[in-house]
């Protein structure tokens, strides 16, 4: 028996930030993500770009490392990049620290954990899919 649909995808990941200038510069100027919506008066701003938005879902290995995400603890947005390396160097230029070295999945993705000015965490990926 199949299981009915119910979700059309993922619309909007949220997250909370202290200071809206200082993350808009972070994301559409040093990261180069679209701003799609900025409201100010609501304290509100959505960025992006053309694809779609999507929801990653991840086991925490059992020996958990330095910055690794623990269950039941936090939900983590995944920013795709072009070039993994370059994107680090322009956030390391604006202070930004990383969580933990690169991870590999060979053939698929790279990607790192990062933390912004508020301790949000997110994760770079550059897909090594062909």
């Amino acid at each position: 028996m199949k299981t009915k649909k119910l979700t059309t995808g993922s619309v909007l990941s949220c997250v909370t930030v202290s200071n809206m200038e200082r993350t808009k510069h972070l994301f559409t100027e040093v990261l180069g993500l679209e701003l799609k919506d900025f409201q100010p008066d609501y304290n509100w701003m959505e960025v992006g770009n053309e694809k779609e938005s999507l929801i990653g879902f991840g086991e925490c290995p059992k020996e958990g490392g330095e910055g690794s995400p623990q269950p039941g603890s936090n939900a983590i947005v995944s920013i795709g990049v072009e070039n993994l390396e370059e994107a680090m160097e322009a956030l390391k230029a604006h202070h930004i620290e990383f969580l933990g070295d690169i991870m590999e999945v060979p053939g698929q993705v790279k990607m790192v954990l990062f933390q912004d000015f508020d301790g949000n965490r997110f994760f770079l990926c550059e897909s090594l899919e062909q």
